[in-house]
């Protein structure tokens, strides 16, 4: 390889280096406009999405590292009580923020780069500035992509009232509900009503699912969660991962239905789910399989990570967890199928 074959990898190596620090600080830019907006309006951010980073706040501040690229930040009232109109606004408001600061950011970055004299700092000072323009633009352009909405769409519904924006609002709210901390059976019923009328729509669909679960209506919950399920045939994605688990485990657990269950939990693996919700889903087709004394181990580590994590939202789950490790989980009909 002669010296000029070298110097040219070099270049680029160093050119892909510059470009990819451009990006993060873009992106960084960006999620900090909706996170700050969010704060001063009293929404609560509960996730973080910053390429493989992630930091959720369900309860208990946690950071760990996931398979992904993507970039977000999910914002939830405080208190299920509040009106829907400072909601719709504070959502608007904290939507536009991402785009708007990478507007200002870009054309501040640009400005002062022209006036610094040192080369390597202003190239990369202009090309983060660059990139955060074309980020704030394209953001603030109204697409939708199947359920992701990009910042445009979701202002442009927010500010226009239109049935878009009431969906949005329901999930905010919902989302809300599923991490305040009170089991499933106790959520708010008049939103449970709306999720029931969208029939096209998985999260609701897991939504219902979680509810009839801990209410102990085991067939509808399996009405609901198949609905889900047949809705996210095609373009799975880490998310999607959380429902596999889920599927596995019913399988397992109320169908008896080991093959069906390894498949789901086939699919769920190679995907990040959380240590307990995993090993809860593999006790019961363990215990399907006829192997019940590996799947009460399973059920007892479950327990024993779901007690590290200090969750205070996942009593279903414990209380499933614990079913498998007394061996409940080996028998095909439901113990707790009876209304609570």
């Amino acid at each position: 390889m002669d010296q000029h074959t070298v110097a040219l990898i070099v270049a680029l190596a160093l050119s892909g280096a510059v470009m990819l620090v451009a990006l993060v600080v873009s992106v960084l830019v960006h999620e900090l406009g909706h996170v700050v907006a969010g704060y001063l309006l009293g929404l609560r951010v509960a996730r973080i999405m910053l390429g493989p980073l992630e930091i959720r706040d369900h309860g208990r501040p946690r950071v760990r590292l996931v398979p992904s690229l993507q970039a977000g930040v999910v914002l939830v009232p405080w208190d299920r009580a509040g009106a829907l109109g400072p909601l719709r606004w504070g959502l608007a408001i904290s939507t536009a923020a991402g785009p708007l600061a990478g507007l200002a950011f870009g054309a501040a970055v640009i400005w002062l780069a022209g006036g610094l004299r040192a080369p390597a700092p202003a190239a990369l000072l202009e090309l983060a500035g660059q990139l955060s323009l074309i980020l704030g633009a394209v953001n603030l352009l109204p697409i939708r992509e199947g359920q992701v909405l990009a910042d445009g769409r979701r202002l442009f519904s927010l500010l226009f009232r239109n049935r878009e924006s009431a969906e949005i609002l329901v999930a905010t709210l919902m989302l809300g509900e599923a991490l305040s901390g009170r089991r499933p059976r106790e959520w708010d019923p008049a939103l449970l009503g709306v999720m029931e009328r969208s029939p096209d729509d998985p999260f609701a669909r897991l939504c219902l699912y979680e509810a009839a679960m801990d209410s102990g209506d085991i067939p509808a919950a399996g009405r609901h969660l198949d609905a889900a399920l047949a809705l996210r045939k095609e373009n799975w994605n880490a998310a999607d991962a959380i429902m596999f688990s889920e599927a596995a485990y019913y399988a397992a657990r109320h169908r008896g239905d080991a093959r069906a269950a390894r498949a789901w939990l086939g699919l769920a693996a190679g995907w990040t789910v959380v240590d307990y919700h995993r090993a809860r889903a593999e006790a019961a087709v363990l215990c399907a399989e006829g192997r019940a004394l590996e799947g009460r181990q399973r059920a007892v580590a479950g327990l024993a990570a779901l007690a590290r994590a200090k969750r205070r939202d996942e009593d279903l789950c414990r209380e499933q967890l614990e079913e498998l490790a007394r061996g409940a989980g080996g028998l095909v009909r439901p113990l707790l199928t009876r209304p609570r």
